[in-house]
């Protein structure tokens, strides 16, 4: 019975210490970024991403009441950024928006605050019994448009404040 309490602590602590030598290794921060433009997607934005990135048609693409709406996913390993935009022309200034957007954040189960709030976005922090993890908003009028930027679907596991602020960076210096 000892050898099987040794075995499985040990079998454990290598499974872990893999665990997060995988974690490190898709650290957003050390992804090789590349230029990528959603111009033939309907959005007139460029965006960094990692070099061989997939662009994915979100849940919310298609066309409703009129208006059409795009909705895209750039997903590599741990990195998830969700670029939407409506076409319809915004009548809203950018901190409007932003503010809408936070009131609703603030409705989100676990909202805990504010990480960052400036005019244009905003860093928040959800946490609950189970898990801690931070989402971000930011907004780019450009051409009239609302252009939108949001964490993506990241399967299993959120993103922690570094990534939140990578990514953030990211959606801030969109053109």
């Amino acid at each position: 019975m000892k050898k099987l309490i040794i075995t499985f602590t040990i079998a454990s602590a290598i499974f872990l210490t893999n665990c997060n030598n995988s974690e490190k290794e898709s650290s957003l921060k050390d992804m090789k970024m590349t230029e990528l433009n959603l111009a033939d997607k309907g959005i007139p934005v460029t965006v960094k991403a990692p070099e061989g990135a997939k662009v994915k048609e979100g849940m919310f693409s298609g066309e409703f009441g009129g208006i059409r709406m795009y909705d895209y996913e750039i997903v590599k390993n741990s990195f998830a950024l969700e670029v939407s935009m409506d076409d319809a022309e915004e009548l809203r200034t950018a901190k409007e928006i932003t503010e809408d957007a936070a009131e609703a954040a603030q409705t989100e189960e676990g909202f805990a605050g504010f990480v960052k709030k400036e005019p244009d976005g905003f860093i928040y922090k959800i946490k609950t019994d189970d898990y801690e993890e931070y989402k971000f908003y930011h907004v780019l009028i450009k051409n009239n448009r609302a252009i939108e930027f949001n964490e993506g679907l990241k399967l299993f596991t959120g993103f922690n404040l570094n990534d939140i602020k990578i990514l953030y960076d990211i959606a801030k210096n969109a053109e």
